[in-house]
């Protein structure tokens, strides 16, 4: 949305910052459905032509987030020492230890709005597949080619989303990325072993083995 740190490109931050924080109040207050571009435009105080132009759409009030970019390059660092899951692991965490309690409250704020209406929810999965294929090149040197690398990244990347959609929707009272990190911590173990330690925690028997029972009792 925005490129750059000179002069220019922080007024420019700042007047979406301003603007997102207003689309926020209003939303809350009167429900998404109910507030135009056009209101949120008048209450802060800019043409609406502003906001279409800074944010494309009125889900991108929600959605926007000035770190999703500016994140790509200290992953593209890590990979020098690390997997995917832990570089990954490791910018998370050093960009929520250095957000502000106001800053950790607005996306709070912005989860809640998100997973609470269908249409930001699914604008969210766009930009995140936009962001997926930015970090497949980050991760791959043939980036078209590497079925691995396109596996990697869109299993995080919906890893974090479904995180971030249980969290809000279970009310959870940890911070976020305490659910991030159990999302990751899955990734790391497999599908597969994941899956047999959901079926520990249940008491379930593996498909397998019901499987196997009934290919007994037809004998």
């Amino acid at each position: 949305m925005y490129e750059g740190s000179g002069l220019r490109a922080r007024k420019k931050r700042d007047a979406m910052h301003r603007i997102q924080d207003t689309a926020l109040d209003l939303f809350e207050e009167r429900g998404y459905d109910a507030v135009t571009i056009e209101e949120v435009a008048n209450a802060a105080a800019f043409a609406p032509r502003t906001l279409y132009r800074y944010f494309g759409t009125k889900e991108m009030l929600v959605i926007w987030d000035e770190h999703d970019e500016s994140a790509m390059e200290p992953i593209r660092r890590q990979l020098v020492s690390l997997d995917p899951i832990d570089a990954i692991r490791q910018v998370l965490h050093a960009s929520f230890e250095a957000m502000t309690e106001r800053e950790l409250a607005q996306l709070e704020r912005r989860l809640k709005l998100i997973y609470a209406n269908p249409a930001i929810e699914a604008a969210l999965t766009l930009h995140a597949d936009a962001l997926a294929r930015h970090l497949v090149g980050v991760i791959s040197s043939s980036p078209d080619a590497d079925l691995e690398a396109h596996v990697q990244v869109n299993a995080l990347v919906g890893g974090i989303l479904g995180a971030m959609r249980h969290w809000s929707l279970s009310a959870a009272p940890t911070p976020v990325m305490v659910s991030i990190d159990r999302a990751l911590a899955v990734l790391e173990r497999g599908v597969g072993r994941s899956s047999a330690h959901l079926r520990a925690n249940t008491g379930n028997p593996p498909a397998s083995t019901s499987a196997g029972k009934g290919k007994d009792q037809v004998r």
